[in-house]
């Protein structure tokens, strides 16, 4: 029976040692929701506009614009806005819990979105909530309704500016995106 138990001990210490040094087809998922005391289908809103793809225009710029790293041009403002005629509640009133999540950010400053581009470019967007707080990629970030960043009807609002990544910027598109995850509370 010994012999059974050390047999059977060894052949599972060999297959998972084999398990734990296989690195070919592995990965991370990552699961992200959470509980709303109201849902909402959301709008990206810019300078007051709905923006149907959710896009938000930057504008253009010259390389001359930016001599220095740091923020250039103009800051754009935006928010997201619950469709009230999709809310199961009105979230009128309520703090909220806000996660943000970028696939790509500097470095440096993980406040800048950036992108494939941005190599080229030099170029990414600093991303942050109106009060100036940093969002990106920084966990679950609580609201309170009626701030400069969660009005009291649930709008959550944002800058969004062109952030030089060097002194030297080159020609191309300036991008990034990221991913929002709201509940209210």
């Amino acid at each position: 029976m010994n012999h059974y138990i050390t047999a059977l001990s060894l052949s599972t210490l060999l297959a998972v040692g084999a398990m734990g040094t296989a690195s070919a087809n592995t990965g991370i998922i990552k699961f992200s929701g959470a509980i709303s005391s109201s849902t909402c289908n959301m709008n990206v809103v810019v300078n007051g506009v709905t923006s149907p793809t959710g896009v938000v225009d930057l504008g253009v710029y010259k390389v001359s614009d930016a001599t220095a790293v740091g923020e250039f041009g103009t800051a754009t403002n935006l928010s997201l806005t619950p469709d009230l005629a999709s809310c199961d509640i009105s979230p009128a009133g309520a703090d909220a819990m806000l996660k943000i999540d970028a696939s790509q950010s500097d470095a440096t400053n993980t406040s800048v979105v950036t992108n494939l581009d941005s190599a080229t470019t030099n170029v990414g967007v600093l991303f942050e909530l109106a009060s100036g707080t940093a969002v990106v990629n920084k966990g679950s970030v609580n609201l309170a309704s009626g701030s400069a960043d969660l009005d009291a009807d649930g709008g959550i609002h944002f800058t969004a500016q062109p952030y030089a990544l060097s002194a030297t910027i080159a020609p191309g598109t300036i991008g990034g995106s990221v991913a929002y995850t709201v509940a209210y509370l």
